[in-house]
């Protein structure tokens, strides 16, 4: 049997675990075993080069294909590929990987829902015992509520008649009436009753603690999606789980325990059970909805790009593994086709209904999405953007955390200056500020509009040629908080130009669709927990969206949370959720004549 060795993990704010691998297993599979983010984004398969970690112990020795995705520097500090570190002895592993979790109820406080609520929490008063002529309690509960349904538990019922005694003349308890005048749960006046709405996200989980008695929400919370150590995209994890036997059931189980670590930090955060749980509205894209529920996503892995399903579903939370009460449901929202799901429809509720408009909504993420709206007429594409824009497969790219540059702009004097998250010293850099950076650098003529480095023209900016590429050093390694350089190189704007050609290759395509052109667009709305941050004047200077005026460009925040939001408080915006998916009108890129050629076009600045 082999060994068994400790492994010490220090977090780059100090926080340490402790964990047990056996001797000789990867290094990745121990600590993402473990469920700890090491940043890695190609399911430890030696390609990504971003599960750099320093390591102090016994290991295998580095090896040349190693080597490549290491400066020298790093490799005599002590960094290593996790994918590549095999565990030989006790470790000490320290992750210079700062996620940022968001918990932020303030920006749903404005919400007042609209009609009757999804989850109707109905006072009722029930008879007490006649001596007389006695009736169960189950009888009293069906002849008092006869316009309804009962679906009680066998739990709850022994719950009520416990609180049932002969001589008391009446209870005054809470019903909670669900979708189709079912009454799932009767418990006493006091009861909790909480649901939670989720936006599955390709690379983060959004999560909505609501009081649905208050109709208000209690409190938010923003995590990672732990499949990403699976796969940066949707294409790479459709990857592997059609290459292993069990990567169905992988997927699922990982999607499952990031929704559960999001509802334990919830509920911890005000006090309350998983057993007050009683409802979940979900939103997500097609492939995050199919592990969610446990379905195989292997439709959308080749054209015609169609699912096990597409429709509403409701089903039993505890079915699929929610930390909950027995009683609660999922309510998951309408898909639109292809890969364009739920999450655009629930970001499509939060905008206000106007008929008039004409307007663009672009949700900007690893899977992006664009809807155009004419008039009550909607068009809707999907746009494979990949991980760039939240930094992903950028060289310093890194999450929205501590020690993150997020904003980058040119001073009166026409100098580079950042704004970085928090109180250490800079890390690396997020997808808003990479989309600043390249507007700047292309204001100062440092690239070209064909995206390539200007290499004669970098005055003080450190360019590196050879086997590290051109590169434009933006801070030196001493002004570091990890002594690596913090750099932009010519791979690097590639990818930038790829992503946004991808935004802006469907939004061109569905106003030809419309049969429009885009000054007569009203609005356009940037939605997203990234596109929240995008600054659009540098939007705009890359050429991501079309050149309109820049009062147009309307921040939406996090469009699909908010939407999910809205549809657990409020029946009709659940009704509504049915209306817009039989509305819009799926276009797929792929098919239109001409994609490539205008997907090229799009790549210059």
């Amino acid at each position: 049997m082999k060994e068994k060795l400790k492994i010490r993990v220090v977090n780059s704010d100090g926080k340490e675990y402790v964990l047990w691998t056996l001797s000789g297993k990867r290094l990745w599979d121990s600590l993402v075993d473990n469920g700890l983010d090491i940043g890695g984004i190609c399911a430890g398969n030696n390609v990504c080069g971003k599960c750099k970690v320093r390591v102090e112990g016994e290991t295998n020795p580095i090896s040349d294909a190693e080597r490549e995705h290491l400066l020298p520097d790093e490799i005599r500090e002590g960094f290593r590929l996790a994918c590549y570190c095999n565990v030989h002895s006790p470790l000490t592993v320290y992750i210079d990987n700062v996620g940022q979790d968001l918990n932020h109820k303030d920006i749903y406080s404005v919400f007042r829902p609209l009609g009757i609520p999804l989850i109707e929490v109905k006072q009722i008063f029930i008879p007490g015992i006649d001596k007389e002529n006695p009736v169960s309690i189950h009888h009293r509960l069906r002849k008092a509520l006869a316009a309804y349904s009962l679906e009680l538990s066998i739990d709850n019922l022994a719950f009520l008649f416990r609180l049932d005694r002969a001589g008391r003349p009446a209870m005054e308890l809470n019903a909670l009436v669900y979708p189709g005048n079912r009454i799932k749960f009767i418990g006493p006046k006091q009861s909790r009753v909480f649901g939670i709405a989720v936006d599955i996200g390709t690379t983060t989980i959004f999560a909505s603690l609501l009081d649905l008695q208050k109709r208000k929400a209690a409190a938010v919370i923003s995590k990672s999606n732990l499949q990403k150590t699976y796969g940066a995209d949707i294409i790479s994890r459709l990857s592997y789980c059609m290459g292993n036997d069990d990567g169905m059931k992988t997927l699922h189980q990982v999607l499952i325990n990031s929704i559960n670590i999001c509802i334990e930090e919830l509920i911890d955060e005000i006090s309350i059970t998983e057993q007050d749980i009683f409802a979940f509205s979900v939103a997500g894209n097609p492939v995050m909805l199919h592990f969610f529920l446990g379905l195989s996503p292997a439709g959308f892995a080749a054209a015609p790009y169609v699912g096990v399903f597409n429709d509403e579903i409701i089903c039993p939370a505890r079915q699929l593994g929610l930390k909950s009460a027995q009683e609660a449901e999922c309510y998951i929202l309408p898909q639109i086709g292809g890969f364009v799901g739920a999450d655009t429809i629930a970001a499509l509720l939060s905008i206000p209904e106007n008929d008039d408009h004409t307007y663009l909504l672009v949700d900007i993420g690893t899977n992006g999405e664009v809807v155009l709206s004419k008039k009550g007429q909607m068009w809707a594409a999907s746009a494979a953007a990949g991980p760039a824009f939240e930094g992903g497969g950028i060289t310093c790219g890194m999450r929205a955390g501590e020690g993150a540059i997020d904003r980058v702009y040119l001073d009166q004097d026409g100098q580079l200056q950042f704004n970085i998250l928090g109180h250490n010293s800079p890390r690396g850099i997020c997808g808003s500020a990479v989309i600043d950076l390249v507007s700047c650098l292309l204001e100062k003529g440092l690239i070209d509009t064909n995206g390539i480095i200007r290499t004669s023209d970098l005055n003080q900016y450190i360019g590196e040629n050879g086997s590290q590429r051109d590169e434009i050093v933006l801070m030196p390694g001493k002004e570091t908080g990890n002594g690596l350089k913090i750099s932009i190189n010519q791979e690097d704007i590639r990818q930038i130009q790829l992503a946004k050609a991808a935004i802006r290759s469907a939004i061109d395509i569905l106003l030809d669709e419309a049969g429009i052109e885009y000054q007569e667009l009203d609005y356009i709305y940037l939605a997203g927990s990234f596109g929240n941050y995008i600054n659009p004047v540098s939007a705009l200077k890359i050429g991501m969206l079309p050149p309109v005026p820049t009062a147009l460009i309307k921040n939406a925040g996090n469009a699909a949370g908010q939407g999910v939001t809205e549809v657990l408080l409020s029946h009709p915006a659940w009704e509504r959720a049915k209306i817009l998916r039989d509305r819009v009108k799926h276009i797929e890129l792929a098919d239109r004549t001409g994609f490539q050629e205008l997907f090229l076009s799009r790549l210059n600045f």
